[in-house]
């Protein structure tokens, strides 16, 4: 069965642009010119794939679509922003978006995209055999894909739990920006940082929100990238 993409857009040219492009691609698409008439239509069904969500919309801000769809759904999403608006695009990914494309965009990047993250979204849910890692205070459980520290819930979105399973399953490995984005994320890096360092960002903070030591996890190699301390 094709996948059913959620849109939440308010330009109509825009819309049937996707739409029509997406549905050539074996795509579904439910498409929402509204905030409020999205968060209502996906409170009521649930079975996408991915959203992919203007953060400037007329009723509300697209920010609230994304913190309604995170109550309730862990799918994939992808927010559409400004081309130099970089403070919406962290907040959408704080919020728990996995990615975003920049308007105007390609219409193939933005199906690349989408596709990698439903894979990606795809692959996680499936595993099937039960593996844990322990590093420090952190209890990792690949099959319940859950985190502790420090004997404590980590509450972390799919992305930031693949960043941390990856690099605690390989510790003192050190791993370039370029190599975590295609090893996360299943595509090429473009100089896509601001993606990468928010949900790394966002996860340290959660480490240290939680854990009782002032232990350091994921260590900064300037010039290089990251490593997850031994």
């Amino acid at each position: 069965m094709a996948s059913k993409i959620f849109v939440v857009e308010d330009d109509i040219s825009i819309c049937e642009m996707v739409d029509n492009y997406l549905v050539s691609e074996d795509f579904r698409v439910n498409v929402f010119h509204s905030g409020f008439e999205a968060i209502r239509a996906f409170q009521l069904n649930t079975d996408y794939a991915l959203a992919l969500i203007d953060l400037m919309l007329p009723d509300t801000s697209g920010m609230e679509v994304i913190k309604a769809i995170r109550q309730i759904s862990k799918i994939p999403i992808i927010i559409i922003t400004a081309k130099d608006n970089d403070t919406d695009k962290s907040m959408g990914l704080n919020l728990g978006a996995d990615d975003y494309v920049v308007k105007p965009f390609s219409l193939i990047e933005l199906t690349a995209r989408i596709k990698a993250n439903i894979r990606r979204a795809t692959s996680y849910d499936n595993q099937q055999e039960e593996t844990v890692t322990r590093i420090k205070d952190l209890e990792i459980n690949q099959t319940t894909h859950s985190v502790k520290a420090a004997g404590t819930v980590l509450e972390l979105t799919r992305t930031e739990f693949e960043i941390l399973n990856l690099m605690a399953s390989h510790p003192g490995q050190a791993f370039s920006k370029e190599r975590l984005y295609d090893l996360i994320w299943k595509e090429p890096y473009f100089g896509n940082e601001n993606v990468l360092n928010t949900h790394i960002n966002r996860l340290r903070a959660k480490l240290k929100m939680v854990s009782n030591s002032d232990a350091t996890y994921i260590k900064t190699l300037w010039g290089i990238g990251y490593k997850m301390e031994e």
